[in-house]
């Protein structure tokens, strides 16, 4: 691959793995990142400073880049962009620059459903912007979808007419700091958490089973919440073995605020049984080792009937690459994720959830096994290095291809 080959990511809202990849491209050719910024509260300011970051407004419930940003990305003169985000006003209008200046497009769906909503105008809107999805999908030069659901939402819900191959990839993380913390003692890790969290000393000799991200309704708070009342009625014996810790802040069912106010008062009666403890944001360089001291990692993922389910989402990512124990939802790009590395279940269920952590509370040491498969699945195929030789890959045949 040449050099001098520009290549420009774009991403509506920055993660982690969009820096990685790009240090790791921008080490090979010349390559900028942009972006409209970061989510919510999630502690990822430090990332910024290695983008550009784009001036963008919210339009509808989506990002829409202004168009004297999309001048700032045009004048770079990139030869290829990957786009993420492309359903996003701001990823469709970085694609139609794109094909304006016949630049090279590798287009990246994280989206595995169709959003409906309750207004016939937010329908009538999202359908006329479907057009213009369904003809990006149909005409990149590359298309990857992040998961096998990703790809069935464009052959069968889209229905897009693509004549190129379609790519299933999940997008990986930069595995090497959570395997690195593999190599310190539970105890210890869990001591470190402790002190650096401000977390109950008592707790350090109980197992810890963690929710990691944001306690909305689409990745299934409530039914973690509902989940945990009922193991607590139905195994009081085991009740001093375990703890849940929950990320504390206001964004508790924040996408269902009908629901918020029962779920709050659900949560103080587990918080005062001393089965719920919250905690603060985890700054990105301790998140290693709070994966180490967790001995499980829940992610309750709903399954949306109107919505796209979780797509990929990085904790199940972080949590198989520190061969933490995993307890995910049979949803959106989560399979594709785990495979053999962690434990699937029945999506909006608790006493599906309630039962299947019971067991696992009572038999922890014949689950074990898993936490060397999780590690093997994050080696051999979530790697961030792994992902961008395979985006490599493809560049190459692209660049054949115009020869």
């Amino acid at each position: 691959m040449h050099r001098n080959l520009r290549i420009a990511i774009f991403t509506p809202i920055l993660y982690p793995f969009h820096v990685d990849m790009y240090n790791l491209l921008n080490s090979i050719t010349e390559t900028r990142l942009y972006t409209c910024g970061i989510y919510g509260n999630y502690p990822f300011e430090e990332l910024l400073k290695k983008s550009t970051i784009l001036k963008c407004i919210d339009f509808l419930r989506n990002k829409m880049v202004r168009p004297i940003s999309l001048f700032k990305l045009l004048k770079y003169k990139p030869h290829l962009i990957i786009i993420y985000g492309i359903e996003s006003l701001a990823g469709l209008s970085i694609y139609i620059l794109s094909k304006m200046a016949k630049v090279k497009t590798i287009v990246v769906v994280e989206e595995n459903n169709r959003t409906t909503f309750d207004k016939k105008l937010l329908n009538a809107l999202r359908s006329l912007k479907e057009v213009f999805v369904r003809v990006a999908y149909a005409t990149a030069d590359v298309l990857i979808t992040e998961s096998k659901a990703s790809r069935k939402y464009v052959s069968e819900i889209l229905r897009v007419p693509r004549k190129k191959p379609i790519y299933v990839r999940p997008h990986g993380i930069d595995i090497k700091p959570f395997i690195k913390s593999r190599a310190i003692d539970k105890r210890e890790a869990k001591i470190t958490v402790v002190r650096a969290l401000g977390l109950p000393n008592n707790i350090v000799d109980k197992l810890w089973l963690a929710f990691v991200g944001e306690p909305s309704y689409c990745k299934g708070a409530d039914i973690l919440i509902d989940a945990i009342e009922i193991l607590g009625n139905l195994a009081k014996e085991i009740f001093n073995e375990y703890v849940f810790l929950l990320p504390r802040g206001s964004n508790l069912l924040r996408d269902a605020p009908n629901l918020k106010p029962v779920y709050l008062r659900k949560l103080s009666e587990l918080m005062k049984k001393n089965k719920v403890i919250l905690f603060p944001p985890v700054k990105v360089d301790l998140m290693p080792i709070f994966y180490r001291a967790v001995d499980m990692v829940i992610l309750p993922s709903r399954f949306l009937r109107h919505a796209s389910s979780d797509r990929s989402p990085n904790v199940a990512l972080e949590a198989l690459a520190s061969g933490t124990l995993l307890v995910a939802s049979y949803v959106g790009g989560i399979p594709d994720i785990v495979g053999d590395g962690g434990i699937l279940i029945k999506p909006n269920d608790p006493h599906v959830l309630a039962k299947k952590l019971e067991d696992i509370i009572r038999n922890y040491q014949a689950y074990r096994h898993l936490e060397e498969k999780a590690y093997r699945r994050a080696m051999s195929y979530l790697d961030i290095r792994l992902y961008t030789l395979f985006l490599l890959r493809i560049l190459k045949n692209l660049q054949k291809s115009k020869d």
